[in-house]
């Protein structure tokens, strides 16, 4: 553990911190979550607003350069490649801001189901596809999306067609804004692009592939967490964290920690599913809270596969309070009202 770092021990501690923050979630009373989740979705849009702001005002970027005027040059380049920073160093920043935004909008706009709260969403997902970030992008709807499929567990008859036909629609609206705004589909074009350099992964499998022969060294308990770059590994982490996990904890580390995600994500989709069968005991927020824990916690497995979701606190953050906010409704599930 590098002491002598601040970076490294804020992380550390912040990392601590959410841990503990989640055993708030066996506490009966949920203003916290409330207050919390709606506070955010002011913190975001700031966020959102200014990518948007920076696509239509060039100018914009100059700003960026002089906040962060020590990765300039990495905000100047990025930019020139249609990758949008927005208010942060670095457009993968702002691409995972930018999601966990999107989520939370996703989930007042499905559960609230107000036209301003529409609006903001879409609002969010022209940020998001702006931002040029695919795996943000495809990981982030494609939570929402199977979020939409347990939101309608109460009709289980008629939520494939209704499924089928929220994609299909969704589809065909991209097809059209990003006819009118090019830009929108700079996702699509990302992908074009890295299919005929003949690899997807943009280096990561030759990354992963040197990090499974320091695995075979250590494989019951790792090289030690955060020592992979210290052991002539890649200058940042794997970009899967559970290669990741299983080079720097072994098995059993492995294990543990992939059983945390597995174990969360399943008692929240069983937890969000018993819910739906008796919608009326619940109120839009609560249905809200759980979209939005559902939705996180999909979206930082999937993203695991090709990020660093779990070292990253503009990820790992949100996601343990979107734990807490499950462990919190399923040690609560009596169907009383919000204190």
């Amino acid at each position: 553990i590098k002491f002598y770092s601040l970076t490294y021990t804020q992380v550390l501690l912040l990392f601590v911190c959410c841990i503990l923050f989640s055993a708030l979630g066996g506490f009966n009373d949920r203003c916290w979550m409330i207050k919390m989740v709606s506070s955010w979705r002011y913190l975001y849009f700031i966020y959102i607003a200014f990518t948007i702001y920076m696509f239509l005002d060039s100018s914009a970027i100059n700003f960026v350069c002089n906040l962060f005027p020590d990765a300039a040059s990495t905000i100047l380049n990025q930019y020139h490649n249609a990758g949008i920073p927005g208010l942060t160093k670095h457009y993968s920043t702002n691409g995972m801001l930018l999601a966990v935004g999107t989520m939370i909008f996703g989930s007042y706009a499905l559960t609230e189901k107000r036209r301003s709260d529409y609006l903001l969403f879409l609002i969010s997902v022209a940020a998001l596809l702006l931002s040029g970030k695919r795996a943000h992008t495809v990981f982030g709807l494609a939570a929402l999306y199977l979020c939409y499929f347990a939101y309608n567990s109460n009709a289980k008859k008629s939520r494939l067609v209704k499924s089928i036909g929220v994609l299909l629609g969704a589809l065909t609206v991209f097809a059209v804004a990003s006819y009118c705004v090019p830009a929108l589909a700079t996702v699509v074009f990302r992908f074009i692009d890295t299919a005929e350099t003949g690899d997807m992964s943009v280096g990561r499998v030759d990354v992963w592939l040197k990090a499974f022969s320091m695995f075979g060294k250590h494989s019951l308990v790792g090289i030690g967490w955060g020592q992979y770059v210290n052991q002539g590994g890649w200058f940042w982490n794997i970009h899967n964290i559970y290669i990741q996990l299983f080079v720097e904890t072994g098995i059993i580390g492995f294990i543990i920690y992939c059983g945390w995600f597995l174990f969360h994500l399943v008692r929240t989709w069983s937890m969000y599913s018993k819910m739906r069968v008796n919608p009326e005991d619940y109120t839009n927020i609560d249905y809200c809270l759980m979209n939005f824990s559902l939705a996180m916690q999909i979206f930082f497995i999937l993203y695991g596969f090709t990020g660093n979701p779990l070292y990253d606190r503009e990820m790992f953050v949100p996601y343990f309070i979107a734990c807490a906010i499950s462990v919190n409704y399923a040690n609560n599930d009596d169907g009383s009202e919000l204190e």
